[in-house]
């Protein structure tokens, strides 16, 4: 069946379209992410990215307790799109949902348990730096498969993200769908797509 090429070629055309119409909202920006939709047919994909600062309130390794709580209950918001976004003009099910983390916890993890490997007392005449976490500021992506049925001419979708994670001032939002592409930006007073 054709329908996967089609819905791939929608993907690729949506990221090269909307580069031109939007500012570049790839670029790490705290108080902004990103949101892109791709709907064909029964299918919807929904995908968010943020910085680690605004889901997580900061964008290092979690260190103490209280940041893998933070990771740990961002991880459980993230798995329940019905509290994310309120879709209208369809009846949508959940087929698949991934976010990075998992990775992150799983790193963490790694890192404690290698700290611990390397606890013991030896002598080296090099230095042995051990000291793993990134340096850089963290993304987190999230990505949703749907699939639809009861599909009406007037798909809506309301974005929940900004009462969830208060630090999110914008989500620039770009999509396809059958009809063609377009794109907005969202805020916590307009925080609904028409994707007609």
């Amino acid at each position: 069946m054709r329908l996967p090429f089609i819905f791939a070629s929608c993907c690729t055309l949506l990221s090269v379209c909307t580069q031109a119409e939007q500012p570049d909202t790839r670029a790490h920006q705290h108080g902004v992410a990103r949101l892109e939709l791709f709907k064909l047919a029964t299918d919807l994909q929904i995908s968010f990215y943020a910085t680690g600062s605004d889901i997580l309130g900061f964008e290092h390794q979690p260190q103490t307790q209280t940041e893998l709580d933070a990771v740990k209950k961002a991880k459980i918001l993230l798995a329940q799109p019905d509290k994310l976004f309120q879709i209208a003009g369809a009846d949508c099910q959940l087929k698949h949902h991934q976010s990075n983390l998992a990775e992150l916890q799983q790193h963490t993890k790694a890192e404690h348990k290698h700290s611990h490997d390397h606890n013991h007392d030896h002598d080296h005449d090099h230095d042995h730096d051990h000291d793993h976490k990134h340096a850089g500021h963290s993304d987190i992506e999230a990505s949703y498969q749907f699939s639809c049925k009861a599909v009406t001419e007037s798909v809506t979708l309301k974005v929940n993200l900004f009462s969830l994670f208060p630090d999110l001032q914008q989500i620039h939002s770009s999509w396809i769908t059958e009809k063609g592409q377009s794109a907005a930006t969202l805020t916590p007073a307009d925080r609904q797509l028409s994707l007609n």
